[in-house]
Formats: C-alpha cells, structure tokens, sequence
C-alpha cells in the first residue's frame, strides 16, 4: 500500500486529520466566523451590505492546501474517495475509463489529478461537479485540459461563470476560466451510463448552495452528497448563493430515502459516512431550524437568538469545525432571515 493510501479500516486516522485541519483553519479565520459576518435579525432585514472585498485569510489557507496529503481511502477495487485539500472526491474506473466526483481546489489540481490517475489505472474521461464552490471545481481547468468532459447542473455553469460574492466570508470567487466551465449540464436529472455502472444525478431544492446534486451509484450502494453533508461538524450554507438550514434539512431527507442500512455515504467534507452520520446531521439541523424559526417569530434579534443557545446540546459534537455553536447560529439565522425575504419577494 503506497504513501496516502487507506482503507476503510483506518478512518479514524483520516477523522484526526480531517478534525486538525478544520480547527487549524478556524483559527485562522476569526473575521469569517466571527459575529461581524452575518446580518442581524427581523428588526435589521437588509441583507449584509458590506462591499465586495478579497480576503487574504481565505487565500491564504487555500495556498496551504498545496501542502496537505492527498489521501486514498479504497472502497473496494473499482471506487475510492480522495481527500484532504479541499473537499472530498470520488473516483470510479470502469472499462471505459476513470471518473471523478469534484476536483478539490486548484493549488492542488496536479496533485489531485495525478492521485486520481494513480488508483484508477487508466485516463480520467468525465467530472461531475457537486455544485460550484472553489474547493470543489478547483481542478475542473486542469482535468479538462486533460480531455476529461465536465458534468453539472446549470447553476453551477451559471455561478462559475461570474463573479460571485460569498457573503458570510465576505470574500469574491473571481469568474472561472471558461476551459473550467462544465460544458454538459442539466436542471433536475441525469442518469450518467459509465461502463457497467450507472449514476443517478440529482438536483435538489436550495441548500448549501441553489445548485447541489447528489450523485446516487446504486449498484455500489454508494451516496456522494457534496456538501449536503459536512460529516461530524457544523456544515457551512452559502445564503448568498442560496442556501439556508431549511434546504439543508430537506437536501438530507431526500439523500436518506436514497439510502440503506449499508449504504455508504461520501460527504463533501469529513471521514467516509454511514446512513446513520447523514440522520443524525438531519436531526441536529431540523432541531436547530425549529428553535430558531420561533425565536424569529417572536420578534428576536440575532444576538438575542445566539443568546438563547439553540445548539446548546450539539455544540460538544458537532461545534469543533470551521463554526462553533455561536457562529453557527448567525450563519443559520442569516439564511432564514434571507430565504423568508426570497419568499416574501415572491
């Protein structure tokens, strides 16, 4: 077994790992989970207005990418999930060729690339792209220039071909190159026939972002749900591109009715997962929702409703990633404060 590579004997190696990351990035960057980044409640309901700016925390840890491992975890001889920089990635060889979910961020498109390569044996033909986020489609120029085909749905071709301001780190994504651009996509459904496997692509409503699929391999039994799913740790939701904690909820129900017992579940961030990670995250964020839906009912304010505590009794499990409990309650009250807005706008 080379450097880098696993099985899923060892994921709790691949857990520390993951959980020294996330914690080294939040200590990093105390401007994007800090108060100051998310609007305030129903009494302030203008969306945050500050001016579009670069962050140099941000670039800076996407810098320190390019140093992290690429790790292999081997799902059996044909599939495996790549993680480490950026998030996490599935490879499928068939006779026809080598596929990959996501492309991680691009400092590290070579290393990815060449990891890719390494467990698939053979050219790596398609990418399909969970949604639109850097640390997804970062790779997406260097594989295509490879002569891989990239798959999405149409929103994310829409988001990466403009600027886009991320709104709880207040940081602008520049436009991507246009080699970078999904050039197959579709709105809802996709069934992909890759050799003997076939891949359900499917769209669901606005979550993490307004354009998240799932990839569904049944014959395998296996789920990548992008971000859908953060394993073990608060998850981030980009309101500004569309997602709220509601979507979320509704985005991890229907990723349950695809699954078993023994399904394995890739998320887009954290160790390989069970149908059992994908209910409990479910359940956190359906109790968070509640409480602070009727806190915004009654009138509260944002710094009130973090006063209330509505992830008091999850913070110990799941607060030790990129948020902590308080800066998860701005950042979902932030995207229901803007989704009941949306609504409103009709």
């Amino acid at each position: 077994m080379s450097e880098g590579q696993g099985s899923l004997s060892s994921l709790s190696r691949r857990h520390a790992l993951y959980r020294l990351m996330m914690v080294s990035c939040c200590a990093a960057l105390p401007p994007i989970v800090g108060r100051t980044a998310f609007p305030e409640g129903p009494q302030n309901n203008s969306p945050h207005t500050s001016e579009p700016t670069g962050n140099s925390t941000v670039d800076a840890i996407l810098g320190s990418f390019e140093s992290m491992p690429l790790l292999t975890t081997r799902i059996n001889d044909r599939i495996a999930m790549l993680s480490g920089p950026g998030g996490n990635m599935l490879v499928l060889t068939t006779s026809d060729g080598a596929l990959i979910v996501d492309t991680g961020v691009h400092p590290t498109a070579a290393k990815v690339f060449a990891g890719a390569q390494a467990f698939a044996g053979k050219p790596i033909t398609t990418v399909v792209n969970t949604h639109w986020h850097f640390d997804h489609v970062g790779g997406n120029e260097f594989f295509a220039g490879r002569g891989a085909r990239l798959i999405a749905h149409e929103n994310t071709r829409a988001r990466m071909s403009h600027n886009q301001l991320i709104e709880a780190f207040n940081y602008v994504v520049p436009a991507s190159p246009k080699k970078a651009l999904p050039t197959i996509t579709f709105p809802e459904l996709m069934t992909l026939h890759f050799g003997s496997d076939v891949l359900h692509l499917e769209h669901v409503a606005p979550a993490h972002t307004d354009n998240d699929i799932l990839v569904h391999i049944p014959d395998a039994n296996l789920l990548h749900t992008g971000d859908i799913l953060f394993n073990g740790v608060y998850p981030a939701i980009d309101y500004s591109t569309g997602g709220w904690i509601g979507g979320m909820v509704a985005a991890e129900n229907r990723a349950l009715a695809l699954c078993d017992a023994q399904t394995r579940v890739i998320a887009g961030h954290g160790p390989m997962g069970s149908v059992g990670d994908l209910r409990a995250a479910r359940e956190m964020l359906a109790t968070i929702q509640a409480r602070i839906e009727k806190l915004l009912d009654a009138g509260k304010s944002t710094d009130q409703i973090v006063a209330a505590a509505p992830t008091r009794n999850f913070d110990d499990r799941w607060g030790k990633g990129l948020y902590n409990g308080e800066a998860f309650t701005r950042l979902a009250t932030a995207g229901i404060i803007r989704h009941r807005q949306s609504l409103a706008r009709g």
